[in-house]
């Protein structure tokens, strides 16, 4: 498309419908136009079931308004912005109508090693959050809302899975937005009718679950909506190249140090809770900031050349913005 002026950005007829409308743009704008409808059912359809149907009284009602807006921060701060970048990324190295054995090999091999490390980063930081938060999910709660908030369990309970959730948020963020990069049309035509199914399927093990489980219910059928779709997307991503020789998702396995220094700190930091939380909560997440720091350090060990290739770009961008000050 070419601009030369203001006016080309304003809609306007060309003479004839087919120069007016690009039909294949037409076609994927309108297949991302029924995505985002299907999208904001799964995102509020929790929201919904509570609006329409007796299953949870108004008090828990707000605890679990309350719980999932504080869990969803990670998700707000640190993977939206991560799945947002990587989609751009992923649109720009791969095309969506071409087969990747006819691609840059060079871009296809980039956007692979991009894709893995980016799968072993967030897959990390759920793991982490699924961990230290099963011992300092009272400590945040109680920082948060007072003792009184969570006396009755409740909050502490629905955060210690909502960091489950987390994990499953993490993974399906970048297996899905890598998917949504590169279908093609006719793909994400297709997509959306299973998100449909999603949605349905989701909705009603909201209902069903919420009145088995509990509050809890919610994040369960959350967790199960989400882990059918990293099943989709992992389905698509191997199909996807499975004629080329790279494994992109072997990203998702994180290092054997890392998960072991995550049990040993995982146990640390519960026993600290049980004997030190109500005793002294400042020494209680000392001990967590400790057993925090030593996680981070066996994940840079077993990833240095990606820490390596973090500082380089920093320090790379910082002496760009010198010169430019200059």
């Amino acid at each position: 498309f070419h601009f030369t002026s203001l006016k080309d950005f304003l809609p306007k007829y060309l003479g004839t419908v087919n120069a007016t409308f690009n039909k294949k743009l037409s076609t994927l704008t309108f297949s991302f136009a029924k995505q985002g409808v299907v999208k904001q059912l799964l995102t509020e359809g929790e929201k919904y079931v509570m609006s329409v149907s007796p299953v949870m009284s108004f008090s828990e009602q707000a605890t679990y308004d309350v719980v999932n807006n504080l869990g969803s921060l990670a998700a707000r701060f640190i993977f939206r912005p991560i799945e947002d970048s990587s989609y751009f990324y992923f649109t720009q190295m791969v095309s969506r109508d071409l087969p990747l054995h006819k691609q840059d090999k060079y871009k296809i091999q980039e956007s692979c090693s991009v894709l893995s490390q980016v799968c072993k980063t967030v897959s990390s930081i759920g793991l982490i959050v699924l961990v230290f938060g099963q011992s300092y999910a009272r400590t945040l709660l109680t920082l948060y809302g007072g003792e009184v908030f969570v006396a009755s369990g409740l909050p502490v309970q629905l955060l210690r899975s909502h960091c489950l959730a987390i994990v499953l948020l993490a993974i399906n963020g970048v297996t899905e937005c890598y998917a949504f990069a590169t279908m093609t049309s006719a793909q994400l035509n297709s997509y959306n009718y299973l998100m449909v199914f999603f949605s349905i399927s989701f909705l009603v093990l909201s209902y069903v679950l919420t009145y088995v489980f509990g509050p809890v219910g919610f994040i369960i059928s959350n967790c199960i909506n989400m882990f059918a779709r990293i099943m989709h997307s992992i389905h698509f991503i191997n199909n996807k190249y499975k004629d080329t020789g790279y494994k992109p998702l072997e990203g998702l396995y994180v290092g054997k140090i890392f998960l072991l220094t995550l049990f040993v700190a995982g146990c640390i930091c519960k026993l600290s809770e049980n004997k030190l939380s109500h005793s002294s909560m400042i020494m209680h997440i000392a001990i967590g900031a400790v057993c925090f720091f030593c996680v981070l350090l066996s994940w840079a060990y077993e990833n240095k050349d990606l820490v390596v290739k973090m500082y380089r770009k920093i320090t790379n961008k910082e002496d760009k913005e010198k010169v430019a000050r200059d």
